[in-house]
């Protein structure tokens, strides 16, 4: 009995301290999304340099609560004065300052200025419940000892539990094994309880025992009778090693599907970021003709030319406006299957859309031929656009004189390079890993090249990578 007690309790320890890492790792996932989606907001310079009325912010607000499950308020602070919408039963309620989710938040705020901000509110609830608790139990306290989570029992205080001292070791200790089952674990302003499954040990130790015995008396019969079974625990280690792959193969794609979810929320508070660029004129234009409408209007002067002249010229920054919006929306809508698409169709595209950024900018195209490739068209113009936004932020960040961007189209390979004077041969080997960024925590995410590399390496079975060049830094796709 003991060998089995002892091996359930060592099986207990080493779960334990995986999982523990495992928590950290998804809830910095949680953070991280949460931060992103509020900078994906921020960066919006419709919200940084207007005041955005309650309609605009309901759109964007229901937008991210509806992308991500986990979000169940988003809130914009102005001058103390609060506009917030919130997830309830699957339904969004705007405007409403009670907060219906008090506890087990986590809350995201990002400064737009001195005067106003952006708050997230993430509910751990669920992200809990999917912690397996196949070996251990799981219960989560505030500081203070009280038990705002647990799947085993109900009660509201650690020291209802256990023992005034075990419970005080509890909350005073962090990161260690406070006895053989019971293991503490700090995450930001909460404590997880790792506690031994008794019920289930004790089940496990009877089974593990009938099945010992029972494995002995089959594995007898057979080494008499039936030699050639002996493969059969080969066979057994084969299926369970075979499992346990799949198991790691499972985790890492879902580790690229949040990836890939937190990349889509940038380049959505990207895609605002630009649509605002883009506006500016347009909207500047309109400020114009009003202006000259009101001082007609008090001259005098306002007859039916006037007015159909002042139609016309509205209408036309209006449709223009809208005609951008029709362009980003085209160009982030998700491919369905795979279609053959021109690579310099696509590097136009995301130029055009791009128009507002890159005005000052001296764009140098060199297609030497008409390339074509088969894959995910959206997919890949997402890379394009992920490569340029970086090529810029980097020639306006360095502030570059005569800033340049080339980009040349050959035979089975595409390069894009800028004069910003290249990246620090000390970080190169690491821009393609995940939150890796250069960039101030404002403007960066870490996360654009990694899933760009990602995109090409695994969907279109080809390279992305990167050199120095006299003039800069070169990224080169390569097509295989």
């Amino acid at each position: 009995m003991f060998y089995w007690t002892k091996l359930s309790t060592d099986n207990f320890q080493n779960r334990v301290k995986f999982e523990s890492k495992n928590i950290i790792f998804k809830f910095n996932q949680k953070i991280e999304t949460a931060n992103n989606s509020a900078l994906g907001i921020v960066n919006g310079t419709l919200i940084k340099n207007m005041k955005p009325n309650e309609e605009f912010l309901a759109t964007i607000f229901r937008t991210f609560l509806f992308a991500n499950k986990d979000f169940v308020r988003i809130s914009y602070d102005r001058n103390g004065k609060e506009f917030s919408c919130q997830k309830y039963n699957n339904q969004i309620y705007c405007n409403n300052t009670k907060e219906i989710h008090k506890e087990f938040n986590i809350n995201t705020s990002i400064n737009i200025d001195k005067n106003s901000s952006i708050k997230i509110q993430t509910n751990l609830k669920d992200f809990f419940n999917s912690v397996p608790k196949d070996v251990f139990n799981l219960m989560v306290l505030d500081k203070h000892g009280k038990v705002l989570y647990t799947n085993f029992i109900k009660t509201k205080s650690i020291f209802d539990l256990f023992t005034h001292t075990i419970a005080s070791d509890i909350l005073k200790k962090q990161n260690t094994f406070i006895t053989n089952d019971i293991y503490v674990h700090d995450l930001k302003n909460y404590k997880i309880v790792f506690i031994q499954n008794k019920k289930l040990l004790k089940q496990q130790q009877i089974i593990a025992r009938n099945l010992a015995i029972s494995m002995f008396l089959f594995s007898l019969v057979l080494a008499i009778f039936f030699g050639y079974f002996f493969s059969k625990p080969l066979y057994s280690f084969y299926d369970e090693l075979n499992k346990r792959v799949n198991e790691e193969i499972e985790k890492n794609r879902e580790k690229e599907q949040m990836l890939m979810h937190q990349s889509k929320l940038a380049a959505l508070g990207e895609m605002l970021g630009n649509i605002a660029h883009q506006w500016r004129h347009p909207i500047t234009r309109l400020s114009l003709l009003v202006q000259n409408f009101e001082m007609a209007y008090k001259m005098g002067k306002i007859d039916d030319k006037f007015v159909n002249k002042f139609k016309t010229k509205s209408l036309e920054q209006i449709n223009y406006m809208s005609a951008t919006i029709d362009d980003f929306t085209n160009f982030f809508k998700k491919d369905k299957e795979k279609q053959n698409f021109y690579i310099d169709e696509v590097v136009d595209d995301a130029l055009k859309l791009l128009e507002g950024r890159i005005e000052n900018i001296e764009v140098i195209k060199e297609y030497k031929c008409k390339q074509k490739i088969n894959g995910y068209k959206t997919e890949f113009s997402q890379v394009i656009l992920n490569i340029l936004n970086n090529a810029i932020d980097v020639l306006n960040e360095r502030k570059i004189q005569n800033p340049k961007i080339w980009i040349r189209i050959e035979d089975n390979s595409i390069e894009i390079e800028d004069n910003a004077g290249g990246i620090d041969e000390k970080i190169k080997d690491k821009i393609f890993e995940p939150y890796f960024t250069t960039k101030f925590q404002s403007q960066g995410t870490g996360i654009g090249l990694y899933m760009s590399q990602i995109i090409i390496t695994k969907n279109f079975n080809s390279k992305l990578e990167v050199e120095n060049s006299k003039n800069g830094a070169v990224f080169k796709i390569a097509l295989f």
